[in-house]
């Protein structure tokens, strides 16, 4: 029988530690087993966006989008974070942006804590320390950046949220995160020369549900997000992409509230932060399957990779597999006993 050191006893158990959290975490997130308790984080997301400027441009190739800079700094007697939002943005570098305002607000007020390590996973860059592009799926950001259910995966391998479908808009709260699907598409279809056949790919736009208004007769769908006007056909007509939601009357290029028309919406996932306090332990359980998922024992050099939305930017999927991975539920099913 080995004999083992203090050390590397206490190591061990570390690492069966966050392997249990890993393991307790793979399983369905619900409401009555992950949520914190009087904390409405839908109401802070909302007092943040109405904190955020408006505008600052909207792009959507990837090498000219600005991704937001999360910074670390002294805070009396422990480590504070700064979030300098990028612009121009696109859909999820702006929702990934205000997401980090939050988790900044609540580590700097003390609600959550945070290591140097973890705050760095969380980090949106474009390239590792080599040079080499990070994809989709690829550590935290990347993650939610993801075709498919970005936010939805995030928060499920974290354990700090649920992800539901609400059609009715029943359940569907002002401040949940919500994927818009243009299509019924899910993930990128390749041509066998290899270019996209964008008539069989997902387009989407990854936003924050502000709520419904009937607008000149017409039932529409609002939320903050980044984007830009344009026109699109609706019928025999070509007509104006997005209606303003607030009134000022304007839809600004870059970050602001939009309405879009019910009927242009295929599909939509909702996803809500319920308990923020777990996301130090979601993000060392992510870190840990990193740990383990290397060729003999090695550090998996992506960190926590989601294999499924990796996959997606090659292979498309569909929605009843979106469901499946990450426990995306019918709201009665999710909210029954609420």
């Amino acid at each position: 029988m080995p004999i083992f050191g203090k050390s590397a006893l206490q190591r061990m158990l570390g690492v069966l530690l966050v392997l249990a959290v890993l393991s307790s975490s793979a399983g369905a997130n619900t409401l009555s087993n992950i949520a914190c308790k009087d904390i409405d984080y839908n109401a802070i997301i909302l007092e943040i966006i109405d904190s955020l400027p408006k505008g600052g441009g909207y792009e959507v190739r990837g090498s000219r989008v600005a991704l937001p800079v999360i910074s670390v700094h002294q805070l009396g007697a422990r480590l504070g974070l700064h979030v300098r939002d990028g612009h121009p943005s696109h859909c999820t570098s702006a929702t990934y942006a205000l997401y980090m305002h939050l988790v900044a607000h609540l580590h700097n007020s003390g609600q959550i804590n945070l290591s140097v390590e973890q705050i760095r996973s969380l980090q949106a860059v474009k390239t590792r320390p080599d040079g080499t592009p990070m994809l989709d799926g690829q550590g935290p950001f990347w993650i939610f950046n993801a075709n498919g259910a970005g936010a939805a995966a995030f928060l499920k391998h974290t354990g700090t949220g649920i992800s539901f479908r609400d059609d009715a808009l029943v359940h569907a709260r002002p401040g949940d995160f919500l994927k818009i699907f243009w299509n019924e598409n899910v993930g990128i279809e390749y041509f066998k020369n290899g270019g996209v056949n964008r008539r069989k790919s997902e387009r989407g736009h990854q936003v924050v549900f502000t709520g419904r208004k009937v607008i000149a007769g017409t039932e529409m769908i609002c939320f903050w997000g980044t984007q830009k006007q344009g026109r699109t056909k609706r019928g025999k007509r070509r007509e104006v992409r997005y209606f303003p939601a607030q009134p000022d009357g304007k839809v600004h290029k870059g970050y602001g509230q939009v309405c879009r028309p019910r009927g242009d919406i295929k599909r939509m996932i909702f996803s809500r932060i319920v308990c923020m306090k777990n996301l130090a332990s979601g993000l060392e359980a992510m870190r840990a399957r990193a740990n383990v998922s290397g060729e003999g024992g090695h550090v998996n050099p992506h960190g926590f990779v989601d294999e499924f939305l990796l996959s997606i930017q090659r292979q498309p999927s569909d929605h009843a597999t979106l469901d499946s991975m990450y426990d995306i539920r019918p709201a009665h099913k999710v909210f029954a006993n609420k």
